[in-house]
């Protein structure tokens, strides 16, 4: 059962929905603070960003003063402070405000194009809503805890746009194509992200300030092979996996000389976001080709007008239907009656409507039995595996009887419209691929169609060419 947090008309309920994730993920930012600093992670102000800009009805002032207060209680109940929880708090809404104005027109499309430019726009975004927010929170440090100007910027600013770099992404990527569980498991999908760790433990050993980079070509690398939310989620990982490693002093980023103006977290955190930026444009940049090369595929594999199998769609789906030697394979060629004289006397929009109309009936008919296929023109093609001739038939029967039995509206007149029908059967024998076995039988079964013709249409002639009595409807 799936939980709505969430919904457009309903202000009550997001509004307090809003102050409890808030409050949870304030929470957790608050326990891994280090004594008299800040939290080594504070998340919340890039999840609030995220659920804004992916829900963008939030985007009002309810919304930020419900995070606001579920912030100021938090500080207020578990830290212990009272005007300080408005002051810091502060500069946490100046991030989520300013990141959300950047961002909340941009995630609404899913085209390629706009998905990279969108992607794009976290960078400014967590860049700006970290200089807004460390600028204020700063100030305000330095006025509640005598803390040092210049370090509690470097603090802020290097904290808040590392975070959202890595969390901004993972959260407006949701949702896009993934992997399941066995694709995951194919070899050339781990290997990537077996890489990414291994070149964490080679930095970790190595250490100095070129370690943090080490895992960039294999984050390169998963942006190439995975999807993007997958690319995002492994990103998200190594950066947490970095900083928490800098932090506890397994990887030394500053070597023994110790020239570095700032802290080792501060420059762990700023490494970290800039490295995270390059895998991510990489990962938009696949995502994007990825979804040419499927409209491209269905492009060229489904008709426009019928919204069939066009007649490359049918050989490309014929590659994932299992051959072996018995296997049988029956073929239905179907012709429209008389189809140049609709065009003729109604126009070629009449005659598109029927085209249309006659598919939508087909497919009533046929369903999940077999490939349904505009072979080109007027004509159709069913594609049907494992049934007998005598099944066969009584499909073409029930398709040639649908289509005869209500007629057809045209400019105000109503059309009978008739269709004639050849069928073909076979096994698949010694040939590897299908297209070899159906090929030899559209050309049997448009024999037999001629042969419907050539007895005065609205006939099906089956698969040994012998007449079978039929009403005609």
């Amino acid at each position: 059962m799936r939980i709505q947090l969430f919904e457009e008309h309903n202000a009550k309920k997001n509004a307090f929905s809003l102050f409890f994730i808030t409050l949870l993920f304030c929470f957790i930012g608050g326990h891994l603070r280090f004594p008299q600093e800040l939290s080594l992670f504070w998340p919340v102000n890039a999840i609030i960003t995220g659920i804004i800009v992916r829900h963008p009805f939030l985007h009002e002032t309810r919304s930020y003063l419900a995070s606001f207060a579920a912030m100021v209680f938090n500080d207020t109940v578990f830290s212990g402070w009272a005007l300080t929880a408005f002051t810091l708090n502060l500069a946490n809404l100046l991030f989520v405000l300013v990141a959300v104005m950047l961002l909340v027109k941009h995630f609404q499309h899913d085209s390629g194009s706009e998905r990279i430019t969108s992607v794009l726009r976290i960078f400014p975004a967590c860049l700006l809503g970290g200089l807004a927010c460390a600028s204020w929170g700063a100030l305000a440090q330095q006025a509640d805890f005598n803390a040092g100007l210049a370090t509690a910027w470097g603090e802020w600013f290097s904290e808040q746009f590392s975070t959202g770099l890595m969390l901004l992404p993972f959260l407006l990527t949701r949702g896009g194509p993934s992997l399941t569980l066995r694709q995951c498991m194919q070899l050339h999908k781990l290997l990537p992200v077996i890489t990414v760790i291994l070149s964490l433990i080679v930095g970790a050993l190595m250490g100095g300030a070129g370690s943090l980079t080490f895992p960039v070509p294999a984050l390169v690398w998963c942006a190439i092979v995975l999807p993007m939310p997958l690319t995002s989620q492994v990103i998200l990982l190594t950066g947490i996996t970095e900083i928490i490693l800098v932090s506890h002093g397994v990887m030394n980023i500053q070597g023994d000389d110790n020239l570095l103006p700032v802290s080792h977290l501060t420059s762990a955190r700023l490494g970290v976001a800039t490295i995270a930026i390059s895998p991510l444009i990489v990962a938009a940049s696949m995502d994007a080709i990825r979804q040419l090369n499927e409209r491209l595929a269905l492009r060229a594999n489904y008709d426009f007008l019928t919204r069939l199998l066009s007649r490359s769609g049918l050989y490309e789906s014929l590659h994932a239907e299992p051959i072996h030697p018995a296997r049988k394979v029956g073929v239905i060629l179907i012709d429209v009656d008389y189809f140049k004289t609709i065009n003729d006397n109604f126009g070629h929009d009449a005659g598109d409507s029927v085209l249309e109309a006659i598919a939508l009936r087909m497919q009533q008919v046929v369903n999940d039995a077999g490939r349904l296929c505009r072979f080109g023109g007027e004509e159709f093609v069913v594609v049907l595996f494992d049934q007998n001739p005598d099944k066969l038939y009584s499909l073409a029967e029930s398709i040639r009887q649908t289509m005869a039995k209500e007629k057809f509206w045209l400019q105000g007149s109503t059309v009978t419209v008739t269709v004639s029908l050849g069928l073909a059967h076979g096994r698949a024998g010694k040939a590897t691929e299908w297209h070899r076995v159906i090929n030899p039988l559209i050309s049997a079964a448009d024999k037999n169609l001629y042969q419907s013709k050539r007895n005065g249409r609205n006939q099906t002639s089956p698969v040994d060419d012998r007449a079978i009595n039929s009403d005609v409807a």
